[in-house]
């Protein structure tokens, strides 16, 4: 998944689902950009360890389901994007309920 525009203040958000379906069983994830203007952002959401697989384990969801990590990356420079240069790979593991933020 691939998000394209201007975050600012805005912050993206991606959903852990548990079993029950209700506010507890639902983690939050939200990525901030405090930095730039604009910025190109990747989002994978996988049970593998390499989060540029797209073998058996990647998951082709917003949701993303108990025991999957969420990986994320972002243009290496967000002010001279170039195709194909990205920052390394972030990575976060929620349970159901729990909630984080982190900048890009």
């Amino acid at each position: 998944m691939h998000l394209h525009g201007r975050l600012g203040s805005l912050a993206l958000l991606a959903a852990v689902a548990g079993c029950g379906g209700g506010p507890k069983d639902v983690g939050q994830l939200t990525l901030k950009d405090p930095a730039w203007d604009r910025v190109n952002v990747e989002i994978v959401v996988t049970r593998r360890a390499d989060c540029d697989s797209r073998a058996d384990g990647f998951i082709a969801s917003r949701e993303v389901p108990n025991g999957a990590t969420v990986c994320w990356r972002r243009d290496r420079d967000p002010n001279a994007p170039a195709t194909g240069a990205w920052s390394g790979w972030t990575r976060a593991t929620l349970a159901p309920g729990q909630s984080a933020d982190t900048d890009l």
